[in-house]
């Protein structure tokens, strides 16, 4: 922890910026990780004011990879405007139980990412995740399609029955999660980095869930719409302090 947080810090130096937020992600966030797998994180930051006040458009993401950490960041300005669109990356930046940081003005943006929190487009990017990664599964030499198919259909069933992401990591959530007993036991194995046996039942399982997830998708009506002005507000708040 003492390596990322002092790299955060030569960020906010090297580049004139405030770090707002940071967290880990992907795999070591939701305990689906192994020993070779790398560290992501995320983070959100701001310029001065004055940076904002140009006509000309400018770099609103930093990227730095040192050794096997990636560091990704958004501009404060590009976040909420992902918050607001309902953006399944960010959303899931802010349920990681690995915070690095986290100011006062953060509190803000998660009251915010919930407000506009919408079912449906989450619904069905989790949805269209978990078919693509299927798809990739033939030309992989790895499990790891099934695994993050399995992934998006936790994710899309706790949508569906919560309106919420899951704080839960992904054995937990298989553990509690009412699949096919078949996805659970097969599931476990690729927690464990195991090969399966039969990878083309769990293949099958899998497309099944994520049809029969597809259907629910498409009954549901409700799709929040973006509060433009709270968000500004939020956005001015923000970086006049």
């Amino acid at each position: 922890m003492n390596t990322i947080t002092t790299t955060l810090k030569e960020l906010e130096e090297k580049n004139k910026i405030t770090i707002l937020f940071a967290c880990e992600a992907g795999s070591r966030a939701f305990g689906y990780e192994n020993e070779n797998s790398d560290r992501d994180i995320r983070f959100i930051y701001k310029h001065d004011l004055d940076w904002y006040l140009t006509v000309f458009s400018q770099t609103d993401v930093l990227e730095v990879n040192s050794g096997k950490v990636e560091f990704h960041g958004w501009d404060i300005q590009k976040a909420l405007f992902l918050i607001g669109k309902s953006n399944p990356s960010i959303l899931e930046w802010f349920i990681s139980p690995t915070i690095y940081k986290e100011t006062e003005e953060v509190k803000m943006l998660r009251e915010l990412s919930t407000d506009c929190f919408s079912v449906k487009p989450l619904l069905f990017h989790y949805i269209k995740m978990g078919i693509t990664n299927l798809k990739a599964q033939e030309e992989r030499s790895d499990q790891k399609g099934m695994l993050y198919a399995l992934k998006s259909i936790l994710f899309g069933r706790w949508i569906l029955e919560n309106e919420s992401l899951p704080r839960l990591t992904l054995p937990q959530l298989l553990q509690d999660s009412s699949v096919h007993d078949h996805i659970k036991m097969q599931g476990k194995t690729l927690f464990r980095r195991e090969t399966l046996s039969k990878p083309e039942n769990l293949i099958g399982n899998l497309e099944e869930e994520l049809n029969q997830l597809e259907k629910k998708a498409r009954l549901l009506k409700e799709r929040r719409v973006m509060d433009q002005n709270r968000i500004d507000c939020v956005f001015r708040s923000i970086v006049r302090r």
